[in-house]
């Protein structure tokens, strides 16, 4: 997917009062359209997706998903999230972010969650063997 990644240092993310974890049997069904699948128990989606009505969840600007302490994932503009399988499009972890990890699933440029996001991450350190830089502006960006 095409991403700009941004990496962080700190305490774990705050999450938004706004935000909700969604529950791992959960599955969003609103006036006859359903997101498709079960979500992972620990991924925050905000918007809240479970409180949108369906036109909201067609045209959902800014989706962020994010895994408190991890990371999180902001996608630009406007996703439509009728029909996405949250569980097997995204996955954060830590030193890890993985979008469309099968590539079979992967839809076109622009598609979908394959486009411009802008990916923070927590508790993410330089490769084995690598020194931490020793420039407290340098130290910041880990």
């Amino acid at each position: 997917a095409a991403a700009a990644a941004a990496a962080a240092a700190g305490p774990a993310m705050a999450v938004d009062a706004g935000a909700s974890t969604v529950g791992a049997a959960s599955a969003v069904a609103v006036l006859g359209l359903r997101v498709v699948g079960v979500f992972s128990s620990y991924l925050v989606f905000e918007p809240d997706l479970e409180r949108l009505r369906p036109e909201e969840l067609r045209r959902v600007r800014e989706l962020s998903i994010s895994r408190p302490g991890v990371g999180n994932i902001t996608f630009h503009g406007e996703t439509d999230c009728t029909a996405l399988e949250f569980e097997h499009i995204v996955r954060l972890e830590i030193g890890s972010v993985l979008v469309y990890p099968e590539s079979t699933r992967k839809p076109p440029v622009g598609t979908d969650l394959n486009k411009a996001a802008t990916v923070t991450m927590y508790q993410c350190w330089p490769p084995t063997g690598s020194k931490l830089p020793q420039n407290p502006a340098s130290q910041e960006k880990y």
